[in-house]
């Protein structure tokens, strides 16, 4: 896919929801034990991609370009996996032939022993989450997305081959379930029409994503920049309050958890660790660049090489103010 290609790729996605996008949205509600191994989404982001508000920025940082170029070897390994007589190929983005808004873009169909499948080719560093070869023990994000794919394609089945570093290659295979799909698919058009249709924001949720979306979406209005600040509604109240509870917890949890990591440290002494707990190794030297002492010595050339690029909206919890009239 050429960038040309992928930027006509980037905005028929604005149109629906994707594979991946209902996967976060059944993620959503899941239990932490249930995450595992999944990736993190933010359904903010989600939304304000979708109805136009902020820009998705796919950019070919250097993870994908690693999982794009070993995507290749995962097809040549699954082929293997099949043996003779199997068949890929691409179908590229397709939607669903009865529901406008979900829509799929698989890595590629099967054709094998006389049955159409898709399959999907993923690349991993950690197992967390994921099961032995020929199970379908695989994240749920993960097995929602393929579910997705199963009821566009009106496949019997998914395989995930997933090569974990370099040499532990995976096939799992997930069956269909119609009602299940349906119900994943029933809970998605009621999202896009509850919030993308409505333009009504979901809720914000704990991701980084969320946080640099909401700070892009909720500009400053330069008409209140000089006004002094409003005072808090009751619920705004209980929400500071929430938060300065919560800052609390996590300082002592920070605390505790400093104070027992450096009671490893000295468990572990002079060696390099311990087997199954934990290792204390030294890091390599890095080389760092003095800009400081630089933009001292060659304060012309300094300049030339700054670029300034746009604040961000920083929030600052205010500490509480104590009463001492009484």
């Amino acid at each position: 896919m050429n960038q040309t290609e992928r930027q006509a790729w980037l905005a028929e996605r604005k149109k629906g929801l994707g594979g991946t996008d209902v996967a976060a949205i059944m993620m959503s509600g899941a239990d932490a034990a249930d995450k595992i191994g999944s990736f993190e989404k933010s359904l903010f982001k989600i939304w304000s991609e979708k109805t136009g508000l902020f820009e998705s920025e796919e950019n070919d940082d250097a993870v994908l370009m690693r999982g794009r170029v070993m995507e290749k070897y995962v097809f040549e390994l699954y082929e293997l996996h099949l043996g003779e007589g199997c068949r890929l190929w691409e179908r590229g983005l397709t939607w669903h032939p009865t529901r406008p808004r979900i829509f799929g873009t698989p890595d590629a169909m099967v054709e094998h022993n006389g049955v159409c499948f898709g399959m999907d080719a993923k690349t991993r560093r950690f197992r967390k989450g994921w099961g032995k070869t020929g199970t379908t023990d695989v994240p749920l994000d993960v097995e929602v997305q393929m579910r997705v794919y199963m009821e566009i394609f009106d496949a019997p089945y998914w395989d995930i081959a997933t090569l974990f570093s370099l040499d532990d290659f995976r096939v799992y295979r997930i069956e269909r379930d119609k009602e299940l799909g349906e119900q994943i698919l029933n809970i998605a058009d009621e999202w896009w029409e509850k919030y993308v249709v409505s333009e009504t924001p979901p809720p914000p949720d704990s991701t980084d994503m969320c946080r640099e979306a909401l700070g892009k979406v909720f500009k400053v209005n330069p008409r209140v920049a000089d006004e002094p600040l409003r005072v808090a509604s009751v619920a705004e109240r209980e929400l500071y309050e929430k938060i300065l509870k919560a800052r609390e917890e996590h300082k002592a949890a920070t605390v505790k958890k400093n104070e027992l990591e450096n009671q490893l440290r000295s468990c572990i002494g002079e060696s390099l660790g311990i087997a199954g707990v934990a290792t204390w190794k030294p890091s390599k030297p890095r080389a760092n660049f003095d800009k400081k002492r630089f933009s001292q010595d060659h304060p012309e050339l300094y300049k030339e090489y700054v670029t300034e690029s746009p604040g961000n909206r920083t929030l600052r919890i205010m500490e509480p103010k104590n009463d001492d009239s009484n």
